[in-house]
């Protein structure tokens, strides 16, 4: 597995720039927009999304007939692929808080409390997550393109049923639920760890169906 990390290090490596103009794009609009939880949400997403790309650099010209002649398993590879995206994801959100301390001592108004950093940075931290968790399988399984297409349709899919249940009213009875409640009167701790447990539960559900996948997308 430690080949596999050192062989992505290096396609990330030479996306630093990429990656730093990210950075910028992000900042700007949080700038524009006022909004603190919009750099953490584009720096996920940004991140998460250059990370998943290794899988289409592996896939190119046939990249994995050569990849698994080697002493390497398709399992250590989606494990480290998973690995690759809590990576991600974390760094994205440590970033995110420096970026936005940073741009504190320009803009007033992008002010917020060490808590509502750490909320913010876990919420972005399981978006990133929950990305990676579902691009990876689909990247596996139907190539780029497709998976790309794929991507869009599920997120058209998840704004319809969102737009739906705001409008049908069920998102206030959800609000008002003793669920939400519970989970307003968790400490900071409480929420790291159920955000921790959440996150868990995706990967490891994701590790399983990428497995699938690359055993039929790879035929040895």
């Amino acid at each position: 597995m430690r080949g596999l990390w050192v062989k992505d290090l290096l396609l990330l490596q030479k996306q630093l720039k990429t990656l730093f103009m990210f950075m910028l794009i992000a900042a700007f609009n949080a700038y524009t927009i006022k909004s603190v939880p919009l750099v953490f949400i584009m720096m996920a997403f940004f991140f998460v999304t250059t990370t998943s790309s290794t899988i289409f650099y592996d896939q190119e010209n046939h990249g994995f007939l050569y990849l698994f002649t080697l002493p390497t398993r398709k399992k250590d590879y989606v494990i480290q692929k998973q690995l690759l995206i809590l990576a991600s994801s974390l760094v994205a959100a440590g970033l995110s808080i420096v970026l936005i301390f940073l741009m504190m001592q320009f803009d007033p108004e992008l002010q917020a409390s060490a808590q509502s950093l750490l909320y913010t940075a876990l919420s972005a931290f399981f978006f990133g997550c929950l990305y990676g968790a579902v691009i990876t399988p689909l990247y596996l399984r139907y190539g780029t393109e497709k998976a790309r297409m794929l991507l869009f349709a599920i997120l058209g899919v998840f704004a319809l049923v969102g737009i739906l249940i705001q409008k049908t009213g069920v998102l206030g009875g959800i609000l008002e639920s003793g669920i939400v409640a519970s989970v307003e009167s968790f400490n900071a701790l409480q929420i790291t760890g159920l955000v921790l447990v959440l996150v868990s539960g995706v990967m490891v559900l994701s590790t399983l169906v990428s497995q699938r996948f690359i055993e039929k997308s790879v035929a040895f």
